[in-house]
């Protein structure tokens, strides 16, 4: 006979393999029945040409894109682009689940599964878009798992390298992932100073920096424009503090990683509970895991702009903290909890699609040459759609001004990857970047490939309502004559959404921008 604890973990690993399936089919719809936005359309242009680095990421974003698309073959199908963000979180939530089972129990296990499903970062960010933080997510949520066989058996070599090749696979996928090493290295200085002795720490430490190392390399070769760009953004320059930028960050951490869940980790974290004790735990590793990095971005906000989705990976590591308190408690009221969490997330996933795909117009108006720019829901929408009208007025254009076949269109910034996508691509077009390289960004390096099979006489510019800029100023460098050819209209529900614009570039000045 089976006893009773073999029986309750067959059932709690069955409602987690539920809860994963439930979540992948919820999101496998939605992946299918929306448009790619700005930020997934750019790191599938990394996946265009493979490198060990980028501009502004590692290069993880980019294998796991050309894996899940078939090596590209199936690029154009949106949900082959996210599917590789839908395995991540189902692979995430089971070692999620496994981490907090070995630790506590595997009911703890299953509400730590539930609260990471909850989570709109781990979700949504990280479980349906095409984003960076998919990958990471993968090998930060399987660092924490090794990091729970090392702490039970601590000389073990297995578990130590594992822990060093998935720490620095989660280094390649997103720099948040050195919080990793940040955490473990507190966690030994203030509370396991013998572990110092171990050579298991050292060679797992290898590990991961000579995985994580080509970035370095490809930076020196690249005058360390990554470190550039991003040091301009993060490093405390200002004087003043930035109070409105942290209240914004703080709501939108709330947010992004649910109210409900911010409240159990709260709970957990300064509610002592008599039946648990992290003192002689793996949980004090994650704390340390999350809490430092969370200090770090609330110090950021409070001089420079930060956005809430770098807080993302903390609050996963103090997911566990949470799950295993919450397993102690007898209130009942507090036991809804997980529940709430996880039907909040549902709501907003449903409510999310269903605003993209059915508000009608847009609810930002403005003047034609902005409309709908304050409306985040057209960035998922219309592109699909407008792209075969833009490309047969192009094509008439062609014909009609007898430009060459190979004529390209052109963008000024890395968000130029949009019409890229939907229509370039599809069409057998280039898009060429012509600006400077922190607005250009992956660009400017493709711009040395794709010159050879353009002729950049004359050149297309599209240029959606949602994010219009000054064409005549921004292309003056590079050509002589810039026109206005047509406008195409972008319709929900019967009511104007947005609006491309279309311009064609003649003249041109024979000034490429790239990386020589």
């Amino acid at each position: 006979m089976i006893n009773k604890v073999e029986a309750n973990g067959n059932k709690y690993t069955k409602r987690v393999l539920l809860l994963i399936l439930f979540f992948s089919i919820l999101k496998f719809f939605i992946a299918g029945n929306i448009d790619l936005g700005t930020d997934e359309s750019y790191y599938w242009l990394y996946a265009q040409k493979l490198q060990i680095n980028y501009f502004d990421h590692p290069p993880m974003v980019a294998y796991w894109l050309r894996f899940f698309t078939g090596n590209l073959l199936l690029q154009q199908y949106e949900v082959f682009v996210r599917l590789g963000s839908i395995v991540a979180c189902g692979f995430s939530t089971w070692f999620m689940y496994k981490t907090v089972a070995e630790v506590h129990s595997q009911r703890a296990g299953w509400i730590a599964a539930c609260l990471y499903n909850a989570s709109l970062y781990a979700t949504v960010t990280a479980g349906l878009l095409a984003m960076p933080d998919a990958p990471q997510m993968f090998f930060y949520t399987l660092s924490l798992w090794m990091l729970v066989k090392i702490y039970s058996n601590e000389k073990a070599i297995y578990p130590w390298i594992l822990f060093g090749i998935a720490s620095g696979l989660c280094i390649i996928s997103k720099a948040h992932g050195i919080f990793l090493w940040v955490g473990v290295g507190t966690y030994v200085l203030f509370c396991k100073r013998n572990w110092l002795g171990y050579y298991q720490l050292y060679l797992a430490a290898l590990i991961a920096i000579i995985i994580a190392s080509p970035i370095v390399f490809w930076n020196i070769a690249n005058d360390f424009v990554t470190y550039k760009f991003h040091t301009n953004r993060v490093v405390i320059q200002e004087t003043g503090v930035n109070w409105m930028g942290f209240v914004r960050e703080l709501i939108g951490e709330i947010i992004i990683n649910n109210p409900f869940n911010i409240v159990l980790i709260l709970l957990a974290l300064f509610i002592k509970n008599k039946l648990v004790s992290i003192k002689q735990s793996p949980i004090l590793i994650f704390n340390y895991i999350g809490l430092t990095l969370l200090f770090t971005i609330f110090f950021i906000a409070l001089f420079r702009e930060t956005l809430p989705h770098w807080s993302g990976v903390a609050y996963v590591a103090l997911i566990p903290i949470a799950a295993i308190k919450f397993d102690s408690l007898t209130n009942k009221k507090l036991r809804l909890l997980p529940a709430l969490s996880m039907t909040f997330c549902v709501l907003v996933l449903l409510s999310i699609y269903s605003f993209i795909n059915f508000y009608p117009g847009n609810f930002a108006k403005g003047n034609k040459e902005n409309y709908g720019h304050a409306d985040l829901s057209v960035d998922n929408y219309g592109w699909s759609m407008a792209a075969p009208v833009i490309n047969i007025i192009c094509q008439d254009e062609i014909k009609r001004s007898n430009w060459s076949s190979n004529t390209p269109f052109v963008c000024n910034k890395w968000w130029g990857a949009h019409i890229d996508y939907y229509v370039c691509v599809p069409n057998g077009i280039q898009m060429i970047g012509l600006g400077e390289v922190n607005e250009l960004h992956q660009y400017t390096w493709l711009n040395s490939i794709r010159k050879n099979s353009v002729d950049l006489s004359n050149a297309f510019c599209v240029v959606p309502s949602i994010d219009n800029y000054d064409v005549q100023e921004s292309y003056k460098n590079y050509y002589s004559k810039i026109e206005y050819l047509t406008t195409v209209n972008v319709v929900r529900q019967g009511k104007p959404a947005y609006y491309f614009f279309i311009y064609k570039l003649s003249g041109w000045k024979n000034n490429l921008p790239e990386i020589k």
